[in-house]
């Protein structure tokens, strides 16, 4: 049995705390898997060189300027518009060493080793990618056979973040398990979800499941591009072409989650103003893309740091203003994206150098993001059980209305409207034939002397009273109405004469058994009157009523406190043996009315 009181909210919070607890799983085996690193060394003596030419310097290696960088792993040297060159030093070491850049996006990278007196490349080591193939690897990693001096060239139109690790090939295989651990349970994440909100859409047809598959998938397909996970599945894809494609994703996505905060946070309706703005900045994703695609670089990172931080703040304004107009899936939508503005803007800063380059400033993204979409399904699927509630809500209003336009406001019973409409139903013939139907009309006998002498407060106690009898004489389902002043009506499905006459009868004695007791103690014994008739093939229901009622009334001419049934061909009525009159004899009663 459904409710929606403290019981039922303590279920719902109680599901959500699983739904939780089942993310906050999820995420700490994605953020394991992800940090999980091997032991690496950090390069010894790492230099950042003041030269920025196409080939190696020519100085010898003692006069090369520059400066010194941190011995550490991780570093963010922001957006470059000229090739940056590293001196590195390596230090000795047992066995085969590979050196390897973490940052798949880097569109230029070679290494060179200083021999004989000459800068010699060195050749990017050979790997063996998902597809079986053996090719140089996409990634930059490098054999170096020899400790000594190196010399790493990048040149990129993306942000020069990287991790710069010295490591053994058991080493670096043991970092790409874990690293494709991690964004295997991300990309998981976003496949279950995808497919159960695919299933929802499907079945609710509920514009703001689409746009949020549009901004799931979207998020996803940017960081496959960003980890470059496609190149293990095409190795000779272009650097500019997965960023293009890496762009268009985001900005898929971007316009997907504007789409969604529109339609989920009804700012049609509540907000018109903000909905605007977010359809206004939805629109410049085509700008992003066209950019992606036709000048690829700087303009485009730049382009899109802008273009993801309106999106951020738009959406935090949108939901706070929801949340300020007591829109309770605000507080799912607010939380959701508060994950992925954190995981974003660290991301950003440390595009431009702003922040240093480590775990959280690289997969913050990317965790904010697991988080954002998993809050927001919750959030859906709140939103949905609170417009059910208040459809449903919305329904019993309705019905209740509409009970209240077929209900007698003082007996409970139905009223004329319901009983003119029932009538209409239950003439139609079923599987061609006419159904059985007969009809009690019934009338309190003396009823105006009673108000007269007991007043009209009485009158309605006398009325109610009878109801409750008529209830008590009948089945569930038969109507039960009141026809107008002291007249009723008692319709009954599936019962012939005697049936009907017998039920009558029965109601006619109860009430004599029954009296009413009055405000002031006294007991008053009511009496009636009933007409029975018996539906007749092709009869209207007006044409019974008409019957019912010449027998109610050949009943008062009679001497009333009878039952007569009304016979169609004409007979003479043959009204029902009448039970004997109570009286004022009875203890404690008054004489009956008339």
């Amino acid at each position: 049995m459904g409710g929606s009181g403290p019981g039922r909210r303590w279920q719902d919070g109680r599901g959500r705390i699983r739904h939780l607890s089942r993310l906050l799983g999820w995420l700490v085996l994605l953020g394991l898997a992800t940090a999980v690193e091997a032991q690496n060394q950090a390069p010894q003596h790492l230099r950042l060189l003041e030269h920025a030419g196409e080939a190696p310097p020519t100085a010898p290696w003692d006069t090369l300027a520059g400066r010194a960088l941190p011995a550490v792993e991780r570093h963010s040297l922001g957006i470059v518009d000229a090739p940056v060159w590293l001196a590195v030093t390596l230090a000795p070491y047992d066995g085969p060493r590979l050196l390897h850049l973490d940052n798949p996006l880097l569109h230029e990278v070679a290494l060179y080793h200083l021999r004989e007196g000459a800068w010699q490349p060195v050749a990017r080591s050979v790997m063996e990618t998902l597809t079986g193939e053996r090719r140089p690897a996409w990634r930059p990693i490098y054999r170096v056979e020899t400790p000594g001096r190196y010399l790493l060239k990048i040149d990129s139109t993306q942000s020069l973040r990287f991790a710069l690790k010295d490591q053994s090939p058991q080493a670096l295989a043991r970092d790409w398990r874990a690293f494709t651990l991690g964004q295997g349970l991300y990309l998981g994440l976003v496949l279950g979800l995808v497919l159960y909100n695919s299933v929802l859409l499907l079945s609710l047809r509920d514009a703001s499941y689409f746009w949020y598959l549009g901004f799931v998938l979207g998020a996803a397909g940017y960081f496959v591009g960003q980890k470059g996970l496609l190149h293990e599945v095409w190795p000779s894809l272009p650097i500019a072409t997965n960023e293009a494609l890496m762009f268009t994703a985001l900005a898929i996505g971007s316009t997907s989650a504007l789409q969604f905060c529109r339609r989920f946070l009804l700012m049609h309706r509540e907000d018109p103003v903000v909905g605007r703005w977010l359809r206004a900045v939805g629109w410049f994703a085509a700008v992003g893309i066209a950019l992606a695609w036709t000048h690829p670089g700087h303009p485009t990172v730049i382009f899109f740091s802008v273009f993801g931080a309106a999106v951020l703040l738009l959406f935090l304004v949108a939901a706070i203003r929801a949340l300020r107009r007591r829109f309770r899936p605000a507080r799912w939508l607010l939380l959701a994206w508060a994950a992925l503005v954190a995981g974003a803007a660290a991301f950003i800063l440390a595009t431009y150098g702003w922040l240093p380059h480590h775990f959280l400033t690289y997969y913050g993204f990317q965790l904010g993001s697991a988080i954002e979409v998993t809050l927001l399904s919750l959030a859906l699927a709140d939103r949905i059980s609170l417009l059910h509630r208040e459809r449903q809500s919305l329904l019993d209003e309705q019905a209740r209305l509409k009970g209240m336009s077929y209900t007698d406001g003082l007996t409970g019973l139905g009223n004329r409207r319901f009983l003119d409409e029932y009538l209409a139903a239950a003439a139609k013939p079923v599987a061609g034939e006419a159904a059985l139907l007969s009809l009690v009309l019934l009338d309190i006998d003396h009823f105006k002397q009673f108000n007269d002498r007991c007043g009209h407060l009485e009158g309605d106690r006398a009325l109610q009273h009878l109801a409750a009898v008529l209830r008590e004489a009948v089945r569930h389902e038969d109507p039960v109405c009141r026809y107008g002043g002291e007249e009723f009506v008692l319709v009954l499905p599936g019962h012939d004469e005697a049936r009907a006459v017998e039920i009558a009868e029965r109601f006619r004695a109860g009430l004599v058994r029954r009296p009413l007791r009055l405000e002031d103690g006294g007991l008053v014994y009511l009496t009636a009157t009933l007409g029975v008739a018996c539906r007749q093939p092709g009869e209207p229901p007006e044409s019974l009523l008409g019957r019912a009622d010449r027998a109610l009334y050949r009943g008062k001419r009679a001497g009333r406190n009878r039952v007569v049934f009304d016979r169609p061909e004409g007979e003479e009525p043959q009204p029902v043996e009448r039970a004997a009159e109570p009286g004022p004899d009875r203890p404690g009663g008054r004489s009956t009315l008339g």
